[in-house]
């Protein structure tokens, strides 16, 4: 009883098509999804219902698999064209195979066996209507989302408008070289000035744009839930296109990052909004997102196509490699982020970088390389953050020589004191 009334809960606002061609099992069937169900269609054949959905989009089709005048593999395929995310259970006496996998390649949400098991039914019920309340949830809040970026969108106005200004004197100059020098200052005013004020953190931080100028950007911030954010990443690509792309990028990370809302959604949204971007401007961002809480001595970690990032543990005595957890952002909607939680001791720090950095070429056309970064980092384990990043910058400078640098390089040091 109280799984058919948490089914009830889920059904409140869901409209149904239910297409049976048996008179018999219709009539049951029917009185069972009324019970559940306030708005339910019924149709007695594949044709009628495809007919029913055109008119109505129901939220959710039930349907027989084997009837006259299409059937509903026939009539699902044909509401797929239409809407490629509609959500269809079978239900069907034949348990041939070839239906089965018919059904799967359709994107069905379940399969259920005449005569129905209630149970199962409900199983399968509750499943889908959870996905269907979760498609509706997230539409409503991208919506929301969107109209709130854009009512915050006032205090980026000024920044806009010296980057419309940069912009246009981009226009104005007939050489690579001053290009570049533009999209360098783009990109360095929108890194942060100043850094937050932690007696219990040290942050280091070296930023060096490359010859051929890349989309390189680092922020750290404190958010409203208590948590500091720290983030890194690299647009793809190089010159003034990057650039502004990173500045987009950073004004949608300030925004999103500021609102009350789960760690993986915020960056869930900062990703659609990159996708938007994206698909004039052709382009893809990785990055590492943190969440460090103080009161827990915990960090909370995002990765999105980046480079491995070092983590030194003083419990451990151990340099770990954290990975990347995902895609890069701005290449497809609505990606799942898998959260990774690293307890925080005292003493315990991050390198941070991207791969300007690892990929770092001297003359013999050789790869300064993790391997070389993570032997610096061992040998300064004990150091604090300051000197941690010197001895980087200093093995750095002695490999590559006097070779120029064709990637933006940037190295962030955290320590938990």
């Amino acid at each position: 009883m109280q799984k058919l009334e948490n089914i009830k809960n889920l059904a409140k606002g869901i409209s149904v098509l239910y297409v049976e061609d048996n008179d018999v099992a219709r009539e049951k069937t029917t009185k069972l999804l009324k019970r559940i169900f306030t708005n339910v269609d019924v149709a007695t054949s594949g044709k009628e219902g495809l007919l029913l959905y055109l008119e109505k989009k129901q939220d959710l089709i039930i349907s027989d698999i084997i009837m006259n005048n299409l059937n509903g593999l026939e009539m699902t395929k044909a509401i797929k064209d239409v809407s490629k995310e509609q959500r269809v259970i079978f239900l069907s006496a034949y348990t041939e195979q070839r239906y089965l996998s018919q059904a799967i390649e359709l994107g069905a949400d379940g399969f259920v066996f005449k005569p129905i098991d209630t149970d199962k039914f409900y199983f399968i019920l509750e499943k889908t209507l959870k996905q269907i309340k979760s498609t509706k949830e997230n539409i409503q809040y991208k919506q929301n989302l969107e109209k709130l970026v854009e009512e915050r969108s006032a205090d980026l106005t000024i920044k806009n408008y010296e980057l419309t200004q940069m912009i246009e004197e981009v226009k104005k100059v007939n050489s690579l070289k001053e290009e570049m020098q533009i999209a360098k200052k783009v990109q360095k005013s929108f890194l942060p000035k100043e850094m937050p004020q932690n007696e219990n953190i040290e942050i280091a931080t070296f930023f060096e744009a490359a010859q051929y100028v890349g989309g390189d950007y680092y922020d750290l911030f404190a958010c409203e839930d208590g948590t500091l954010s720290i983030i890194i990443a690299d647009v793809s690509g190089h010159g003034i296109v990057p650039a502004i792309t990173m500045s987009t990028f950073r004004g949608a990370c300030r925004t999103i990052f500021a609102l009350d809302m789960d760690f993986e959604k915020q960056v869930s949204t900062v990703n659609n909004l990159m996708c938007e971007d994206s698909k004039t401007n052709d382009f893809f961002i990785t990055a590492f997102f943190i969440k460090y809480n103080e009161k827990d001595k915990k960090i909370e970690y995002i990765s999105t196509g980046h480079n491995d990032i070092l983590f030194y543990s003083t419990k451990k005595d151990k340099i770990e490699q954290l990975k990347s957890t995902a895609i890069p952002l701005g290449i497809f909607t609505d990606v799942k982020y898998e959260v990774i939680t690293k307890e925080i001791n005292k003493n315990d720090f991050l390198v941070l970088y991207t791969d300007g950095l690892t990929e770092a070429t001297n003359k013999q056309k050789e790869m300064f390389g993790l391997d070389s970064l993570i032997n610096i980092v061992e040998k300064s384990k004990t150091l604090d953050a300051s000197e941690v990043l010197i001895n980087i910058q200093t093995s750095l400078n002695e490999f590559i020589e006097d070779e120029v640098m064709n990637d933006d390089t940037t190295i962030l040091v955290t320590k938990f004191l």
